[in-house]
C-alpha cells in the first residue's frame, strides 16, 4: 500500500487524484480502502466500521516521511452511517474541510472532506474528463446527471462552444455554478438546469442539437432511475438530440454488467454507429477485474 501511495504522490504533487484504489480488488487485504489526495490532505475512505490497526500504523509511517501531507483524514463509510476523524495532522484541522482542489494545472473544483459520502468529485473518472477535454472543441455539449459539473469544466477547457448541465439536485448545481465562476474564462458559456432527467427530454431536445452528450447516471436511484430499462430510454432520447456526426459518451458503474456486455448492448441499440470505443480508466485506477469497475464508452455516429 505504502509504495502505491508514494508513487502516486510523486505523479500528482499538486493535483487531486486517487492514490490508492483498494476497491479495485487488486491489493489483497486492502479491498475496503480508497485513498484520495487533495493537496495537502490525504483522505482515506474506509468501507468498514473502523480502520484496521496495521493499516493505521502504515498511514502514520507514511505521514512521517511525506511532509507534503498536512493531514490524514479518515472517513468510515458503513451505510447509512458516516464517521470522520483526523488521524494525523501537522496543525489543527477542523472537519468538515471545504476548499478548492486542483483537478489539473488549469482547473479547480470545490470539494468537501469529512461531511458527505461524496467529496464533490469522482476521481476515478480522470481519464473520462481528459477524453471529453480532447473531443470538445467547438462543440455544443449536453451533460446529463451533471452533479458538480466537472465534465463541463473539462469540456470548456477543451474549447467547447457551449455546455448545458442538468441534474436533479439543486445543492450540487449551486456547487457546479461556483466551480465555473472560480474558473474565470468559462463565464457565460455554461448553463445549469435542475430537472428530472427522464422527464425532461422535450426540454433538452429543444435546446439541441448537440455534438456531444455525456451520460453518467447512477446505477440505480429510487423513483428516478431504475437501471438498464431507464438507461435504454435515455439513450434513445439522447440519440435523437445529436447532430448527424455527433457522439455519446456513456458511463456505467455497475459490477453486474461486464464491459463486453455493455458494448454489445450499445452496438445492438445503435447499429448505425460508426464506432463504439472503450475509454480505458486512468493508470492509477487499478482493477483486478475491469468488468467490475467503472466503464466509459464513446459511441460515434
Amino acid at each position: 500500500m505504502i509504495n502505491e501511495i508514494t508513487n502516486n504522490l510523486i505523479n500528482f504533487p499538486k493535483q487531486a487524484a486517487r492514490v490508492f484504489h483498494g476497491r479495485g480488488q487488486n491489493f489483497s487485504g486492502y479491498e475496503k480502502l480508497n485513498i484520495e489526495w487533495y493537496p495537502p490532505y490525504l483522505f482515506v475512505q474506509n468501507f468498514s466500521e473502523s480502520l484496521d490497526q496495521e493499516i493505521e500504523t502504515q498511514l502514520k509511517r507514511l505521514f512521517k516521511t511525506q511532509i507534503q501531507i498536512k493531514s490524514i483524514l479518515v472517513q468510515n463509510r458503513t451505510r447509512p452511517e458516516l464517521s470522520s476523524y483526523t488521524l494525523c495532522e501537522r496543525e489543527s484541522v477542523e472537519l468538515p474541510i471545504i476548499f478548492w482542489a486542483n483537478l489539473n494545472p488549469e482547473l479547480r473544483c470545490q470539494v468537501t472532506l469529512g461531511k458527505n459520502q461524496n467529496t464533490g468529485v469522482f476521481l476515478d473518472m480522470r481519464a473520462g474528463w481528459e477524453w471529453v477535454k480532447n473531443h470538445a472543441e467547438n462543440k455544443h455539449v449536453l451533460n446529463l446527471f451533471s452533479y458538480t459539473s466537472v465534465f463541463s469544466l473539462f469540456a470548456l477547457a477543451g474549447g467547447a462552444e457551449k455546455v448545458t448541465n442538468m441534474d436533479m439536485a439543486a445543492n450540487v448545481l449551486k456547487t457546479a455554478q461556483r466551480n465555473h465562476q472560480k474558473n474565470e474564462p468559462f463565464k457565460g458559456k455554461p448553463t445549469f438546469y435542475k430537472r428530472d432527467i427522464l422527464k425532461s427530454a422535450q426540454q433538452y431536445s429543444k435546446m439541441g442539437p448537440y455534438d456531444l452528450i455525456i451520460i453518467d447516471p447512477p446505477p440505480y436511484q429510487k423513483k428516478s432511475f431504475r437501471g438498464w430499462s431507464d438507461y435504454e430510454k435515455l439513450l434513445d432520447r439522447c440519440h435523437a438530440c445529436l447532430t448527424p456526426n455527433g457522439c455519446l459518451f456513456v458511463c456505467l458503474n455497475n459490477p453486474q454488467v461486464s464491459l463486453q456486455e455493455f458494448i454489445i448492448r450499445l452496438q445492438n441499440k445503435f447499429p448505425s454507429a460508426t464506432k463504439v470505443e472503450n475509454i480505458e480508466t486512468a493508470d492509477e485506477i487499478k482493477e483486478k477485474d475491469p468488468d467490475k469497475g467503472l466503464k466509459t464508452v464513446a459511441v460515434y455516429f
